[in-house]
Parts: C-alpha cells; structure tokens; sequence
C-alpha cells in the first residue's frame, strides 16, 4: 500500500482555492501581531492557477514560490 494513502486529502494536494489558501501560511510575509501571514491567495504575485485559461474564484491554483508541483499540468 502507498505510504501516501494515510495522509489526509487536504494534505496531499497542493491545488486549493484561493478561499481554502488563506488557511496556510505565506513564508515570505512577515508576521502579523507574532502569528504567520496567512497565505494571500490569488492577490498575490506568485499564485498560478491550476487552468490559466479560467480564472474565477471557485478556480484552484498553487503558490508558484517553488514552482509547478508534480503532475501538475
């Protein structure tokens, strides 16, 4: 069985919403009142969406800080 299996879902993939984004951190903000920046989703300069092409906010996407996941495209 793939070790992968036991990892939640939410985990395991790095495509979200820019909604469901604001729950991870962002590295590169600084922290707000001693807590990390939550991630800004597609207001930020480094978020790819999944399809270009499509851009609206049900649309998922990635942080593009480390580039295009695996298998993403």
């Amino acid at each position: 069985m793939p070790r992968h299996r036991s990892i939640p879902v939410e985990v395991r993939t790095m495509f979200v919403t820019a909604s469901d984004a604001a729950a991870r951190i962002c590295p590169l903000l600084p922290p707000v009142a001693d807590k990390p920046a939550p991630c800004q989703g597609s207001a930020c300069m480094m978020w790819r969406f999944r399809y270009p092409e499509r851009r609206s906010v049900d649309d998922t996407g990635y942080c593009g800080l480390a580039g295009k996941p695996a298998g993403a495209m």
